[in-house]
């Protein structure tokens, strides 16, 4: 001991110099080390810090198999109550990652006896899978049978955080219809951690639950607005989900409680055993339609070939009875004598089959529509409620909702950005444009203290709408706050609306999260808070994705005569992958119709008739049905030149078949990816240039800036702009700068069309993506009364296993809200979508002609078109000038 001592005076005397006789007692002075090193680095003081730092992809891994996955040893009977309590504290509490390590080495050696039970996995929907911001949640309708809400079941969460997110600040929670049912820390910052929540007997009912995930999350050492940028954590959905049974009692009502897949989608395989006639595959795709029509809630994925195996998913057997004999389970059915549709049962590791047959074609037709329409919509109020808001709230025009209605609840906020959001959905043939405006009349209140920069801030679409001050540093409590949004930032279909709050204080600059006041309330938000949507303008705009996704415009539209010829599917190769990408497209569209579109299908682009889905690689279109919808035939052979011969096949978790960190910490859709053998080795130009001289081969290999980069100004330029701008005397040249740029601009288009209209060559083509593996299109259609004469949607990619992979990424519910314009180019690799507005719009007019709404199209067209605008105002300028001349003249007495 009195050498200890001694030892212990020289550690602290000199400096942590080690005497020999430390070396072997080390347990004390290391201890005495390592605290007064942790004293001196407490006591430097830490600067903020960013955590944004990316790294190469990693390969996913689940954590170690735990205790519920090996046998346990046998145990002193003094033990077992003890042990218990523990195991139900840690499933109450934290979860797996508050288990203690095991202390015998010899257990971790013991062979795994049982396998992580299977989850019914959360459908995809609009908002993917990440929690981001200080507080978010996520909210699946979840459908189950009677079987598996009687049996006992579980709430399990797998996800990755940022690691910027401080574990004893933030939290995971979950609840089911209302109830949390469990709760955790959130530490998982380099490897997916794995947690479970039991959910209590009774809660779950037959029908849709609403299964809620909600995150509060807090920065590690930055307390600015900025920095809550940076806080997410990523729910990793291929084992995510309820651990509940297999719905050993499925049948037609409630085939709602299909599984989706990894991804979040619903799995579709139609079983073939020889090459379909056209009418045959017409009746595969109307019974694809239906079928997604029931699980409207997961986006589909289409396969031609063999049955599906497991629990995702379902087998498809669609034709006559003379079509479909000889398929295995068929036999089952008996006499077929009238339109039958039936369930198989899974037979091994097989996916339920669904036959859907009769003795006609007729009958087949038949048995398809009672399919579509044998959905349920049962469940608890709250699982019922949010499968209907998940589709997003109905709006035509006229209403006053309350955000209470959209699904907000009220809540008080005590961080530094405050994210509420709600989706609204528009009529497919709503005209987006400036004759009106939506009022957000904000109910709530802030706290004083708030710095001069506090705002809240509005953003439609992910683009500014509006930004309204936080004035008063006292506070204040508003019941009405009125905020204008335009209408021309709304477009058809799903539109989502994003209220923030920025709460900056001046405590915030210290960041001291253990401060009294660290945990004060800052905003009070009221589901009260309503938005007035004025009367709409009917018409649909012609070329616009947004109509073709939002309504399945043109192949339907409201008022659509019965005389009207049926919708073209236009298959120039009816290969399986081919034919795979445009059952998929006619499944998403009939879930945004909400019916069935009845599809003919075609061979040959060039016939005419109503609307045509062209779905074919590049190679098997025509010139002219590239130039259709504004695409050059020789730019889109230029950029797909080297991955023409290239071959994509998709995975369970896309092309790359295995999901990594970097995918989940990127957020990419898991839908989304191509091998590596689909990226060329260099981008190819749009325009073909001549070869290079010897000297030019390293210029040319650094990569050319994209079209909307330009050379940077001198700084004689800029000082020049600045100095004008400073003197005044730029503002009238820039006003009429504008005003010619807009009068030549209007002279093109106008020479434009009058070339088109004799014949002669066709405007300029749409500016094409280098990178882009799939290109949809639409053309100019032209029509009265709700249908299109010549409306064309064309979608293309390299060659067909491209398509079958890019079309698999476009149709995932966060990708294809974003289709907007004339066309749009789709990265299936990542999921990035960018898009091409018309330079030239058309409305045709979709309801009854009335002064109402002929007024507000009118209104539209005139904000879409400022030319014609000034225009007639010129005009009528003119004329009452004249007017006015003419009649002065008339009065008085002329002098002599």
């Amino acid at each position: 001991m009195l050498r200890r001592l001694v030892n212990l005076q020289r550690v602290t005397g000199a400096g942590l110099r080690l005497s020999p006789r430390v070396g072997r007692e080390p347990a004390p002075f290391v201890a005495i080390v390592a605290v007064f090193l942790i004293a001196s680095f407490l006591a430097t003081p830490t600067l903020a810090q960013s955590f944004l730092g990316t790294g190469p992809a990693e390969r996913l891994t689940l954590p170690p198999a735990g205790e519920p996955l090996r046998p346990a040893p046998p145990r002193p009977q003094g033990q077992a109550a003890q042990g218990q309590a523990a195991q139900g504290q840690a499933a109450q509490g934290q979860g797996p990652q508050s288990q203690a390590p095991e202390a015998d080495p010899a257990r971790r050696t013991m062979p795994v006896v049982a396998v992580v039970a299977a989850a019914r996995r959360f459908p995809a929907g609009t908002r993917g899978y990440r929690l981001a911001g200080e507080e978010d949640a996520l909210q699946f309708p979840v459908y189950v049978t009677e079987a598996q809400a009687r049996g006992p079941a579980k709430l399990r969460v797998s996800y990755l955080s940022a690691i910027s997110v401080a574990p004893e600040a933030s939290e995971l929670s979950g609840s089911v219809n209302g109830t949390k049912v469990g709760w955790t820390r959130i530490q998982a910052p380099g490897a997916v951690k794995v947690v479970e929540f039991p959910i209590p007997e009774g809660l779950l009912k037959a029908g849709y639950n609403a299964v809620a995930l909600t995150a509060s999350q807090r920065h590690r050492v930055d307390c600015s607005t900025e920095a809550t940028y940076e806080l997410w954590t990523q729910i990793d959905p291929s084992r995510s989900g309820l651990v509940v049974g297999q719905a050993a009692d499925l049948d037609l009502k409630t085939l709602a409680a299909l599984e989706p897949d990894e991804s979040g989608a619903l799995p579709i395989g139609v079983l073939l055993s020889e090459r379909p006639s056209p009418e045959r595959l017409e009746r595969m795709i109307g019974a694809v339609q239906a079928v997604a029509l029931i699980g409207r809630l997961a986006g589909p994925a289409v396969s031609f070939g063999p049955p599906l195996s497991g629990r995702a998913g379902l087998n498809l057997v669609v034709g006559t009875a003379a079509e479909i004999r000889g398929t295995d389970g068929v036999e089952e059915l008996g006499a077929i004598t009238g339109p039958r549709v039936a369930l198989l049962a899974p037979r091994g590791s097989r996916a339920p089959t669904l036959v859907v047959t009769g003795p006609s074609a007729a009958d087949v037709r038949q048995a398809i529509a009672t399919l579509a329409s044998s959905g349920d919509g049962s469940g608890t109020p709250a699982g019922a409620r949010l499968a209907e808001l998940t589709r997003g709230y109905p709006v035509q025009g006229g209403e006053s909702l309350t955000l209470e209605q959209l699904g907000v609840a009220s809540r008080e906020f005590n961080g530094r950005l405050l994210r509420v959001g709600f989706t609204v959905r528009f009529p497919a043939d709503f005209v987006p444009a400036d004759y009106g405006k939506v009022m957000l009349h904000l109910a709530g209140g802030y706290a004083a203290g708030l710095e001069s920069s506090a705002q809240i801030v509005v953003d439609i679409n992910g683009r500014n709408a509006a930004s309204v001050p936080l004035p008063y540093s006292r506070g204040e409590v508003f019941t009405d706050s009125a905020i204008p949004l335009p209408l021309s930032l709304w477009r058809p279909g799903l539109n989502r609306v994003e209220i923030s709050a920025q709460l900056p204080t001046a405590a915030d600059r210290t960041c001291d999260t253990l401060a009294p006041g660290a945990r004060r309330a800052r905003f009070l938000f009221l589901d009260r808070t309503r938005i007035d949507v004025p009367a709409l303008a009917r018409a649909v705009r012609s070329p616009d994705l947004a109509a073709v996704k939002a309504g399945a415009v043109p192949f339907l539209a409201p008022n659509l005569p019965t005389s009207a010829p049926r919708p073209r599917l236009v298959l120039p190769t009816p290969d399986r992958d081919s034919a795979s990408a445009a059952a998929t497209l006619a499944a998403r569209l009939a879930i945004a119709a909400g019916r069935v579109i009845d599809f003919e299908i075609g061979s040959d682009e060039r016939e005419a008739g109503g609307g045509r889905l062209v779905v074919a690689p590049v190679r098997a279109l025509t010139p002219a049905a590239l130039e259709a919808v504004g695409l050059d035939p020789a730019q889109v052979r230029s950029i797909w030149e080297g991955r023409a011969e290239t071959v994509a096949t998709p995975g369970p978790f896309g092309a790359e078949g295995v999901v990594t960190l970097d995918r989940l910490r990127r957020n990419l859709p898991m839908r989304c990816a191509l091998p590596a053998l689909t990226t060329p080795l260099r981008t190819a130009a749009t325009t073909q240039a001549p070869a290079p001289a010897q000297g030019q081969i390293a210029a040319q290999a650094a990569p050319s800036p994209g079209p909307a980069e330009a050379p940077a100004d001198s700084e004689a330029d800029l000082v020049a702009r600045w100095d004008e701008t400073a003197r005044g005397f730029g503002v009238v040249p820039a006003v009429l700068a504008n005003a010619w740029a807009g009068l030549t601009q209007r002279a093109a288009e106008t020479r434009d069309l009058a070339l088109r209209l004799a014949g002669g060559p066709a405007p300029e083509a749409v500016p094409l993506n280098p990178r882009a593996s799939l290109i949809i299109a639409q053309g100019s259609g032209q029509g009265t009364g709700g249908w299109f004469e010549d409306g064309t949607v064309l979608v293309t990619a390299p060659n067909a296993s491209i398509l079958k992979a890019s079309v698999s990424c476009l149709v995932d519910p966060v990708v294809w809200t974003g289709l907007v314009g004339q066309a749009a180019f789709l990265d299936a690799s990542d999921g990035s979508l960018s898009t091409v507005q018309p330079k030239r719009v058309g409305l045709i007019e979709t309801q009854a002609r009335g002064l109402a709404n002929l007024r507000l199209v009118s209104a539209a067209w005139l904000s879409l078109n400022p030319g014609a605008y000034v225009a007639m105002t010129l005009i009528m300028a003119l004329c009452l000038g004249l007017a006015t001349t003419s009649l002065v003249r008339q009065l008085g007495r002329r002098n002599r």
